[in-house]
């Protein structure tokens, strides 16, 4: 692997012509570390993403942390990091990462633990982490009651595991940097599908009837783009993914058992075709109107099905073989691509959004609060990366998207905290599940969108 002039080039004009300058951030070597630890519970656990009581006493594919250690020191010692992991749960509480970041802030202690976030894939089959995640009196403040229940983790509990299993991992990756390289592919898989279905004369409702006379259309935009960055060792060897797909892995639904949903199949399928050690680390792009499951008497879910059965996969598989082959299809543009060296920034930022008036807090959850929300901005080369704490509408990621100076921009929603869903102005307008209980509104969700782009810019100036 070797640094390209013609790849400085390129980039310089790309961002000149944004009005941005580059004169004083140079490529500096990147170091790149990897772990990944299964975080399934022990013993039977009460699990999440559903108002049903379930409790996990079987597994049906393991859930895991997976962890990214980055690093890049200049010539004159000017160093920056971050260290990401992905997680197959629900959501990210801050309580929970503030006490993952305590717990390794000893054992590495030339890490800034600030540069440490997760993010969440979203999946329904995992357990909470504390025991008031629904607050006493709510509506569902039994899905994690299990008192009385001989053998069953509580959510307190499985917190606690998840905490020093994660911290294991994240002081595995970072104590494994090596000198590696980065590049990063743009590939298309159709995976979620916008699941707000608008009616002529009425509401609009969630998984509703297209087959309806008054059936208008979908609500809003699907985003398919898949952001991809591939990581290789210095000798070449590509050792992880990292795989931006707007929706949410949440195929299963609601059965009682502990899953990982569509992402253990796409791990399955890449390691089947590339490496049984390779890292797969995902993200889940905007997407709080999207879901990937086919409901009964959607549109079109009877071809779905049926081409489905046709090639013998299940739903999930199916998602991960258009994952997958994405992937197969960007690979070998990407490799030739790959920089040992890349300009490497991260802000970390702290931004108060204005709550939505008048307010309508769902009374059934425990969300994190609004004031203070962290955000993470990161450059990697010609891509960003940015956080938010939201299940977020595709349309703020979109406008994060188009109006970002870099190349290629990661958004990645349910990272660092839980602050519940982000809808837009049209989405509250249709009403319906999603746009009816929120904290944050249209015009916080202009203020993140203005606010993450300040960020990002800086990172290019």
């Amino acid at each position: 692997m070797r640094t390209s002039l013609g790849w400085w080039s390129l980039a310089a004009v790309a961002v000149l012509a944004s009005g941005s300058v580059w004169a004083d951030q140079q490529p500096a070597p990147l170091s790149v570390g990897w772990a990944s630890v299964e975080v399934t519970p022990p013993k039977p656990a009460p699990l999440i993403g559903q108002y049903s009581r379930r409790i996990a006493r079987t597994t049906r594919d393991p859930i895991t942390a997976t962890a990214l250690a980055l690093e890049t020191r200049s010539p004159n010692a000017e160093k920056e990091q971050a260290l990401m992991v992905s997680c197959d749960v629900l959501w990210v509480q801050k309580a929970i990462q503030e006490r993952i970041r305590q717990r390794v802030k000893p054992l590495v202690p030339d890490l800034d633990v600030g540069k440490l976030f997760l993010n969440a894939t979203h999946t329904h089959e995992a357990p909470g982490f504390v025991d008031d995640t629904f607050p006493r009196g709510g509506p569902f403040q039994g899905v994690l009651d299990v008192a009385g229940q001989e053998g069953v983790m509580s959510a307190a509990q499985y917190g606690d595991f998840f905490v020093e299993r994660v911290a294991q991992a994240a002081v595995r990756a970072w104590n494994d940097r090596k000198p590696g390289a980065m590049s990063w592919g743009l590939g298309h898989a159709v995976v979620g599908k916008n699941r707000r279905i608008r009616y002529l004369d009425g509401p609009t409702v969630m998984h509703g009837n297209p087959r309806a006379e008054n059936f208008d259309g979908f609500e809003g935009y699907e985003d398919h783009g898949v952001g991809m960055l591939f990581f290789s060792s210095a000798e070449g060897k590509l050792t992880g993914i990292v795989l931006n797909v707007a929706c949410p892995s949440q195929v299963d639904g609601g059965i009682s058992e502990v899953s990982a949903d569509y992402w253990h199949d796409v791990r399955e399928f890449l390691r089947s075709k590339l490496s049984q050690d390779l890292f797969v680390f995902p993200q889940c792009g905007a997407a709080g109107d999207i879901d990937p499951i086919l409901m009964p008497g959607e549109f079109r879910s009877q071809a779905e099905e049926a081409m489905q059965a046709r090639k013998g996969l299940t739903r999930r598989q199916e998602l991960a073989r258009r994952i997958g082959r994405a992937v197969e299809d960007v690979l070998p543009t990407a490799k030739a691509a790959a920089k040992t060296a890349l300009v490497f920034r991260h802000e970390v930022a702290r931004v108060d959004l204005p709550a939505h008036q008048p307010p309508t807090p769902d009374p059934g959850y425990r969300l994190d609060p609004i004031q203070a929300i962290e955000l993470h901005a990161i450059r990697l080369g010609e891509v960003a990366l940015a956080t938010n704490p939201f299940e977020l509408y595709v349309d703020y990621g979109v406008r994060i998207q188009a109006r970002s100076p870099a190349l290629l921009t990661l958004v990645v929603q349910l990272s660092c905290q839980g602050c519940g869903y982000l809808p837009t102005e049209r989405a509250i307008r249709g009403g319906g599940y999603s746009a009816e209980r929120f904290l944050v509104g249209p015009k916080g969700g202009q203020v993140l969108v203005n606010q993450t782009l300040q960020r990002i810019e800086a990172l290019w100036r």
